[in-house]
């Protein structure tokens, strides 16, 4: 179910991730590794939300759930752009890190409005939908799982030889 494991389960490594960066003190190499983890890692969960529960929101919600998409595609844009400046310009140090800490303060609001606002009126409303848009967003996340982070969007990768 997207409002109950899956979202929860996500924003969680997310946020290990995240932590495990605030704990590098500053080491450039290690620090480049993480973000472009993270930014997989929030490359595939936008992709799930926007491709899938985000059309089920919508049909379900109507107005609301329109209102509640079109901020939190906002909220993607911001993050998609962020991404792509860290990913694309190797930029490292304090700037690097100023950009990154910026990027995730929005990630964390995003996550804070999903959480609270979006998926509590969604799993109300939603039913049993839940189950099979959970099973949907599962699927589909273990097949983006099998692309190598770090070279683009994931469905122009290269799926990583076994």
């Amino acid at each position: 179910m997207p409002s109950s494991s899956s979202y929860p389960s996500d924003h969680r490594t997310v946020e290990q991730i995240y932590q495990r960066y605030q704990g590098l003190n500053r080491q450039p190499q290690q620090q480049q590794a993480i973000i472009q983890a993270l930014c997989h890692e929030l490359t595939i969960h936008a992709q799930l939300e926007e491709g899938i529960f985000h059309p089920a929101v919508e049909r379900t919600l109507g107005k609301d759930g329109a209102r509640l998409v079109l901020a939190a595609l906002q909220e993607h844009a911001d993050m998609k752009q962020a991404m792509s400046q860290l990913q694309a310009s190797r930029v490292t140090g304090p700037e690097c890190d100023h950009m990154f800490q910026e990027m995730m303060t929005g990630v964390q609001h995003h996550v804070q409005e999903e959480e609270t606002e979006l998926l509590p009126q969604a799993q109300q409303r939603l039913g049993t939908e839940s189950e099979r848009l959970g099973t949907q967003m599962q699927q589909r996340k273990q097949e983006l799982q099998h692309f190598q982070p770090g070279s683009g969007s994931p469905e122009r990768q290269a799926p990583v030889n076994d």
